[in-house]
């Protein structure tokens, strides 16, 4: 005798985790630009502090 299931998840909502590869990102994307450090932390600082709005 054969029964056919099917198997479902709950996709998951995790802010943390997608805020913190989204910051990866822009930090990957901003070390590539050839712009003084300096310059390259003011962007990053930037992107954080929309990133908590």
């Amino acid at each position: 005798m054969r029964r056919k299931v099917q198997l479902q998840t709950e996709s998951e909502v995790n802010t943390v985790t997608d805020l913190w590869v989204q910051h990866l990102i822009q930090r990957i994307i901003v070390e590539q630009l050839e712009i003084p450090h300096r310059l390259q932390a003011k962007l990053l600082h930037q992107t954080l502090e929309k990133g908590k709005k």
